[in-house]
């Protein structure tokens, strides 16, 4: 197996190569004055399962497009296989039409990893696993999704959240605060959330919380404008939480969105390096190798 870490994940493509004892193949790129990308590949792929580690954000289009360029040139070049690990993946939050003529845009960033011969795709919690399955359903390439929360519980844990009140920002995400308390020992609990889908404006609905004099983590897949996470970070203070962390595997961190986290009153924030911030503290390199271990067995080829 050879390990093409693309423009946007170079550390995590060599924290996987490490894992797994392969070579990470540099792959050069630049961007041109019109903004268009240029990708080549320094070295053989003939005959080899390549793995092209690319996130999409920030820049989401010229990351995906950058990854199609890579998988593409890896086919091209005679790669037996090619498996796309996309930490994150972007569209993922537009995976159903909400409103009448709306772009199924997940949809098409699928079947364009389809047409340039991506086999399998890696992803780290995705928005929604339901939907992201219905759409496999309608295409050739194989979606394995892998989650970060448990390494972030773990990282909580050695870092004085043992026992710590888990929580999700909203019913969906009650997933993630489970396992999370699966790690860190104590309760969970969750946020009655609900956003106006053409304005985008978010109501939370804060219940009574038993988190006087104790210590509370909110999970989420994704922080973004950082209003979600900031309002619940912001009844724990209320309501006497003695320490709040704010988590989350994909850390956008848009619109100045760590300073109203901040304000809010958040003692911690962290996230894993499916994008790399100053809080990406948690690798998710080990379970992506698990997994392209796991698929790099006869069975899988």
């Amino acid at each position: 197996m050879i390990i093409l870490p693309g423009p946007a994940s170079i550390e995590l493509g060599k924290r996987i190569a490490d894992e797994l004892g392969v070579i990470a193949q540099t792959v050069d790129h630049r961007i041109f004055p019109d903004g268009e990308s240029y990708i080549r590949l320094t070295g053989s792929v003939s005959g080899e399962v390549v793995a092209v580690v690319q996130t999409t954000a920030p820049y989401p289009d010229q990351k995906l497009m950058q990854l199609l360029l890579t998988a593409s040139t890896a086919n091209d070049f005679g790669a037996s296989r090619v498996v796309a690990v996309v930490p994150y993946i972007a569209y993922s939050r537009q995976d159903k039409r909400f409103l009448e003529g709306e772009a199924l845009s997940l949809d098409v960033v699928i079947r364009l990893m389809e047409n340039v011969g991506i086999t399998d795709l890696i992803v780290v919690d995705t928005h929604n696993s339901a939907s992201l399955h219905m759409i496999e359903e309608r295409h050739s390439v194989k979606i394995h999704n892998v989650s970060a929360i448990p390494l972030l519980a773990e990282y909580l844990k050695k870092h004085g959240y043992e026992g710590a009140l888990s929580l999700s920002p909203d019913k969906g995400a009650i997933h993630h605060a489970e396992a999370a308390a699966y790690v860190l020992g104590g309760p969970t609990s969750l946020f009655e959330k609900t956003r106006d889908r053409k304005t985008g404006e978010i109501i939370m609905a804060a219940k009574d919380l038993d988190v006087k004099g104790k210590r509370a983590v909110v999970f989420d897949d994704i922080i973004s404008s950082g209003g979600t996470m900031a309002m619940a970070v912001a009844v724990l203070k209320n309501q006497g939480a003695e320490k709040v962390a704010a988590a989350c595997s994909h850390a956008l961190f848009m619109g100045g969105a760590e300073e109203k986290i901040r304000k809010a009153g958040a003692d911690l924030i962290l996230a894993a390096d499916t994008v790399e911030t100053q809080y990406s503290q948690v690798t998710i390199a080990g379970v992506i190798a698990a997994k392209l271990k796991q698929l790099s067995k006869p069975q899988h080829l």
